[in-house]
C-alpha cells in the first residue's frame, strides 16, 4: 500500500574543489545527521557533489569506494534512504568510467545503481552511458532516479510513469545560466506525468563555472484536478541548504492514474505527410 506522505530531504551541497575528499565526505555525514534530526525519511544528494580539484582520474572511485561506503554506512546508522547523487566511478569489471547514483535503503542495503544515460558535452569523451532505467521498490512506493541531462528527454520520465513509479529523484549539476531551462523541464515533466520530483543541485565555484543551487521539490496541491496545480518548494540561491518537507504521494497517484487513462497512442493514427514542411 502506498504511503500517504513522505518526508524528503534535498541536500543542496556546497561544492568546494579545493577541499580534500575526506573533508567533503565528513561534511556530507554532518548534513546527513542534520537531516535525520529533522526526521527526513529519504534524502538526495546532487550530482558530482564530491568533486575535488584535479583531473578526471583523480575523481574516479570504484563502486565500493569511499563515497558509496559513506552512504551505505550512514543509511544503516541513521535509518534513512539515501540517493547518492551522481558520482564518477570506475567499473573494475567492465573497465569503464560511469556516472552513477547508488540507492541505499534504511537498513544500509544497496538497492542498486542508476547510471546516467545521456552524457553532456565532454562527458561523452570520458564516460560510458548507461543503458537501463532502474525501478527501486521501497516501503514508500516505487522510485526512479533521473540524473541531470536525462531529465531533458521526456521519454525518460514517461517510462517511469507508465511503469507505476510514484516519485522521481534527480541529482544534477546545473550552471547558473541553465537554471531557468532546468526549472522549466522539471515543471513540464511533473505536469506531463503527474509525478512528484525531488531535484537537487550543487552550489559553488568550479573554475569559471558557477552553480547556484535553487533545487526544487515538486508535488501537487490537493483539491485541484482540472487544471492540476503544482506545489513547489524552492531551495535558496547560492547557499548550502537542507530543504526538508512532506510530499503528498496519494494526490499525485490519483492525478496520474486519471491522466494516463486519458492518453491515446499513435499506433492507429494516420499522419498526412502532404502537410509536412
Amino acid at each position: 500500500m502506498l504511503m500517504k506522505t513522505l518526508k524528503v530531504g534535498l541536500m543542496q551541497f556546497k561544492m568546494i574543489p579545493e577541499r580534500a575528499k575526506e573533508q567533503t565526505l565528513n561534511h556530507a555525514k554532518k548534513l546527513l545527521e542534520l537531516a535525520y534530526k529533522d526526521e527526513a525519511q529519504i534524502v538526495c544528494f546532487p550530482e558530482r557533489f564530491n568533486y575535488k580539484q584535479g583531473k578526471i582520474e583523480d575523481n574516479l572511485e570504484p563502486y565500493n569506494g569511499p563515497t558509496m561506503n559513506l552512504f551505505q554506512k550512514s543509511s544503516a546508522e541513521l535509518g534513512i534512504y539515501i540517493i547518492g547523487g551522481g558520482i564518477w566511478v570506475f567499473d573494475e569489471e567492465r573497465m569503464e568510467n560511469h556516472i552513477s547514483s547508488g540507492v541505499f535503503n534504511s537498513k544500509g542495503d544497496l538497492l542498486g545503481f542508476q547510471r546516467k544515460l545521456h552524457l553532456y558535452l565532454s562527458e561523452k569523451d570520458n564516460f560510458v552511458p548507461g543503458d537501463e532505467l532502474k525501478i527501486f521498490n521501497t516501503e514508500f512506493g516505487k522510485i526512479g532516479v533521473i540524473i541531470c541531462f536525462d531529465m531533458t528527454f521526456p521519454e525518460v520520465a514517461r517510462f517511469y510513469a507508465l511503469n507505476n513509479v510514484d516519485f522521481l529523484f534527480s541529482p544534477v549539476l546545473i550552471r547558473e545560466e541553465g537554471i531557468e531551462n532546468w526549472h522549466i523541464y522539471l515543471k513540464a515533466r511533473a505536469l506531463e506525468n503527474r509525478m512528484p520530483i525531488c531535484a537537487v543541485n550543487c552550489v559553488g565555484q568550479w573554475g569559471d563555472q558557477y552553480y547556484a543551487g535553487q533545487s526544487l521539490l515538486i508535488d501537487f496541491k490537493k483539491g485541484y484536478e482540472t487544471p492540476s496545480k503544482l506545489k513547489i518548494r524552492y531551495a535558496s540561491s547560492n547557499e548550502e541548504q537542507i530543504l526538508i518537507d512532506d510530499v503528498d504521494l496519494i494526490t499525485a497517484q490519483k492525478l496520474r492514474k486519471k491522466r494516463l487513462t486519458e492518453r491515446i497512442t499513435t499506433d492507429n493514427i494516420v499522419f498526412d505527410k502532404r502537410n509536412w514542411i
